[in-house]
């Protein structure tokens, strides 16, 4: 079930990797399917712009500045996200920033040695802390994976499993 009012918006789909920005009040950017990835969601009431990035890793191998997908690694993708928010009219002390994601569903043998989820939302809330930021609220960890809503015409945040309602965040 999708949350209240959808039917009437243009979805987003933001997949694995890439990062959308917008202004147009009619639009919901989703990020479908995040187990151990992250989907961040942050958003200016001011113009009412906001954006959504669905990262994949903590970190960008050799450190690189994202290639041709600056969302997949944590490392950049905060700071794509926010230059893009700003170049549409953001500004970062207004900023509502929201977290999903991060679970571990690779079984339990697999999350003790790696922690992908753990790990990526670590990366994110520190390139946020960096940037003067910190989330306003957050559905991270556990077993199961979530979608994640923002809604542009109210900002509003909904996160949903695939056997849970949406709720907001």
């Amino acid at each position: 079930m999708n949350s209240p009012a959808s039917a009437s918006l243009t979805k987003t789909s933001v997949g694995i990797g890439q990062l959308v920005v917008s202004k147009d009040p009619a639009e919901l950017l989703v990020a479908y399917g995040l187990g151990s990835c992250v989907g961040l969601a942050v958003f200016d009431p001011g113009p009412g712009v906001g954006g959504l990035v669905h990262v994949l890793l903590p970190e960008s191998p050799n450190g690189k500045q994202g290639g041709t997908e600056p969302g997949r690694h944590a490392d950049t993708a905060v700071d794509h996200l926010l230059e893009r928010l700003a170049a549409i009219g953001a500004v970062r002390h207004r900023l509502i920033v929201k977290l999903a994601g991060g679970a571990s569903v690779l079984g339990p043998a697999n999350a003790t040695r790696f922690k992908i989820g753990e790990r990526n939302a670590e990366a994110i809330t520190a390139r946020l802390k960096a940037h003067g930021l910190r989330p306003h609220a957050t559905a991270l960890g556990g077993t199961v994976g979530r979608t994640l809503e923002l809604h542009l015409g109210s900002g509003k945040t909904y996160v949903r499993t695939a056997t849970s309602q949406a709720s907001e965040l």
